[in-house]
């Protein structure tokens, strides 16, 4: 898929919008309207990774490896994410952190009871109750681009994107780039439209090479 060229955060931008995002960051931290997420799992400010390359990474939720390591996408599926990056051996873009800024629809770990260190999909009542929190990260962010990750990644992502069109009676001013979620149970769906998940690993390895030749465009020409 290629990406078109847009503007990005630059330097400016985001020393104006670093409060306001920083407010929002301490508001998500403290929600605890679903009484169904309690103990209300959530990751800390420092593991939001960058604003500053305009580029947002969404996933479905938080998984109970990632939380207990207070590192998203450390778990299985994220790892095969952070490796595919690694791949492309950029010496200012090794970690996921350095080239994206990451959420998740749902802010907290959904587990089946107070104990649970297991995962499970997040539910419509949650996304629902969530998805007003993403709509305000992209609006304080401006990113350029969008990589998804599930498909309640994907669907809520575009209900934002249309409620900007509605909004502001135009296209919103970012690409939104797609993939599957890379989990065990859902290479099944992967192989249908990748030869294999070395292909889809490939396949995310190019789409980070395009988006960090960019940036270095940017810088270039700056």
């Amino acid at each position: 898929m290629e990406i078109e060229p847009s503007r990005g955060i630059g330097v400016n931008s985001h020393s104006r919008r670093a409060f306001s995002l920083g407010r929002l960051q301490s508001e998500i931290a403290a929600c605890r309207l679903c009484s169904s997420m309690n103990p209300w799992r959530q990751f800390e400010s420092d593991a939001y990774g960058t604003r500053c390359t305009g580029y947002l990474l969404v996933g479905e939720a938080p998984g109970y490896k990632s939380w207990e390591q207070r590192r998203r996408f450390t778990g299985p599926a994220g790892m095969l994410i952070r490796r595919a990056l690694f791949q492309v051996a950029h010496p200012h873009y090794r970690d996921l952190e350095d080239l994206f800024y990451m959420t998740d629809v749902v802010k907290c770990h959904p587990a089946s009871g107070n104990q649970s260190i297991s995962n499970r999909s997040p539910r419509r009542c949650e996304v629902q109750a969530c998805v007003g929190y993403l709509s305000q990260e992209i609006h304080v962010l401006r990113p350029s681009v969008i990589v998804t990750f599930g498909k309640t990644a994907a669907a809520a992502v575009g209900r934002v994107s249309l409620s900007s069109k509605d909004r502001v009676a135009h296209r919103p001013s970012y690409n939104v780039l797609s993939f599957p979620h890379p989990s065990p149970r859902n290479q099944l769906t992967i192989r249908k439209h990748y030869a294999s998940m070395k292909a889809f690993e490939a396949a995310l390895s190019k789409t980070f090479c395009q988006l960090i030749a960019r940036l270095d465009a940017r810088a270039t020409h700056a």
